[in-house]
């Protein structure tokens, strides 16, 4: 468990480290990612033209990294060095869909979520969904223009089919599943198949889908949501995670699908600097 903590404690390094190499060498990651599984541009360009349009930014997007201009030059370079380690791994083992979490509220797993996925999505046929699964405070979704229904309680209720509830975004190659009308038990919508049946269809149409999901400790949805995932991306703000209670979250994970550890709102250089590290947790690269 020591080392599990520990591994958080380098991501800071790491950040110094990318931002000082910012190249990265995505164009041959990409080359081995085209022979994957996920249908062919026009075959899913033709699917999703007539899905719903959203705006992504507004309102509590506020935040985003693509939004903030200069002044999100490191956190930008962080994200990119986070995105190039993650291909890495597709490349090597396959792997489709990452559930983003984190040990209690308030670590910024949202927003790390939605600022990969664009990150993702700035390459050329990286298509990305990125699912709000927090269906208990549907903070994903507060970050398109209006809320948005169908989403992902209708699909897990089987009241509409995916195609009808996935959105596009004025962002190109992001799609996006809001969470929907919430009327019953988070919990109760992920038991049975539904939700494997819906990753499978998604993994078939997406290079990458990104899932937020609730706090990993306080509540039973993280377990019935990331069982039917490829991997875990667990974020740790910085001087806010007690030892004790990453110790307790690394007992509740499964050790052979954690990914790593994205260290949150670092300072570099005694700067203000809001980004993002990585240090590996269970799977090593």
């Amino acid at each position: 468990m020591s080392k599990f903590f520990n591994e958080t404690q380098k991501a800071n390094q790491w950040a110094q480290q990318k931002l000082a190499n910012p190249e990265m060498d995505v164009k041959e990651i990409l080359d081995s990612l085209k022979q994957g599984p996920a249908a062919s541009p026009q075959a899913a360009e033709s699917r999703f033209n007539q899905s719903r349009q959203v705006q992504v930014g507004n309102g509590n997007g506020a935040r985003l990294v693509l939004n903030q201009g200069d002044a999100s030059k490191a956190a930008l370079e962080a994200y990119r060095g986070l995105r190039t380690r993650l291909m890495r791994m597709q490349a090597k083992t396959g792997l489709r869909s990452i559930v983003v979490s984190s040990s209690l509220p308030g670590e910024g797993k949202t927003l790390t979520t939605m600022n990969l996925g664009l990150c993702y999505a700035q390459l050329p046929q990286q298509r990305v969904l990125v699912i709000d699964a927090d269906l208990r405070t549907c903070g994903l979704t507060s970050m398109l223009d209006h809320p948005s229904t169908p989403g992902l309680a209708e699909v897990l209720a089987g009241e509409v089919t995916p195609d009808d509830a996935i959105v596009a975004t004025n962002q190109k190659n992001l799609f996006m599943l809001p969470a929907g009308t919430v009327l019953s038990s988070p919990p109760e919508l992920f038991t049975g198949t539904r939700w494997q049946e819906f990753l499978a269809h998604c993994s078939e149409m997406f290079k990458l889908v990104l899932i937020d999901t609730p706090p990993i400790l306080p509540l039973a949805d993280f377990e019935l949501i990331s069982a039917a995932c490829d991997g875990v991306l667990m974020v740790v703000r910085a001087h806010h995670g007690q030892r004790e209670t990453l110790q307790k979250t690394a007992g509740a994970l499964d050790p052979k699908k954690l990914l790593g550890v994205v260290f949150n709102a670092t300072d570099l250089g005694g700067k203000d600097y809001y980004g993002y590290g990585y240090g590996y947790g269970a799977n090593k690269s």
